[in-house]
């Protein structure tokens, strides 16, 4: 090597291999991508349902196909009506799924009936999927991950819909400690002790009504009570009446988190719908899913 000017330039036929080379890696990009592709999505342990074509989008949780089939996303929700942030939601889906093709994959119960609005005959009907997107260039994602790490939707997984809630909250946690989308408005923030108690007051419904509203409520447990059918944790920091965070019924008979008399002390995180119950605020729990322990 010339320690003036550097090594010396390689001759033509080195060039040519070095062509050819790149040609090589880049035909072998090529052929990954496209196997990508071909393999389509990567749907894991849910089971492989409906193809579509999105027509048209309902809020920032709800598709409606071509052929007239109504999805709710499931295990998520995310602002609508009037709320704070609905119709910058609404337009994150719209992005990301409105005219594209869709395959609905499935993880719990497949099918939400409702019944039949005034005048009708038949009862309202929704598929509940996890719904995967090809993309314009070809690939698939996962658009509940999508939209809860842009913080266009909040996780909210049910008794009967649960399968990628452990994936979909440690997205959430990062999107709300980013502060990113939803998470950056003040209506949707962790609300404490006291706020919640206030909240739940002011709402003054059965916390088992779907009216009721849902938060996500941070504290810490003064007294966890553990009777035959039902949990109470009264929780730190309210004012007379005090405020609970509660379990019963078949939410109770199957619950598969963390020991309940243990949570005494502990720090939580839980989010279910607020309401009153006998003149005292309350927070209702529906599955295990909706508890997390908070390590300082």
């Amino acid at each position: 090597m010339d320690p003036q000017y550097g090594p010396p330039a390689p001759s033509p036929a080195c060039n040519s291999v070095g062509r050819r080379g790149r040609r090589r890696s880049i035909f072998s990009a090529l052929i990954v991508l496209v196997l990508l592709a071909a393999c389509g999505p990567q749907i894991g342990d849910l089971q492989r349902g409906e193809e579509g074509r999105v027509a048209r989008v309902f809020a920032g949780d709800t598709l409606l196909l071509e052929d007239g089939t109504r999805v709710f996303l499931a295990e998520v929700d995310a602002p609508s009506g009037e709320a704070p942030y609905a119709a910058q939601s609404q337009g994150e889906i719209e992005a990301l799924a409105l005219h594209r093709e869709v395959l609905l994959t499935y993880g719990g119960e497949r099918r939400w009936v409702g019944r039949p609005r005034e005048g009708e005959e038949a009862p309202r009907e929704a598929a509940i999927a996890h719904v995967f997107v090809k993309s314009e260039g070809g690939r698939w994602f996962w658009l509940q991950h999508e939209l809860v790490s842009r913080g266009a939707a909040y996780v909210r997984a049910r008794p009967n819909n649960h399968a990628r809630a452990d994936e979909l909250l440690a997205l959430e946690h990062r999107a709300r400690t980013a502060k990113r989308g939803m998470w950056n408005e003040r209506a949707y923030r962790p609300l404490m002790v006291r706020a919640a108690a206030r909240a739940a007051l002011e709402a003054n419904a059965n916390c088992t009504r779907g009216d009721a509203p849902f938060r996500i409520v941070e504290g810490r447990v003064a007294e966890a009570q553990v009777f035959d059918r039902r949990a109470s944790f009264r929780m730190e920091g309210a004012t007379e009446p005090p405020f609970s965070i509660v379990l019963f019924g078949e939410s109770f008979r199957a619950w598969d988190g963390p020991d309940l008399p243990s949570l005494t002390g502990a720090k939580i995180r839980v989010r279910g719908t607020l309401g009153v119950y006998r003149d005292e605020p309350q927070l209702c729990l529906d599955h295990s899913s909706q508890l997390e322990i908070v390590t300082d």
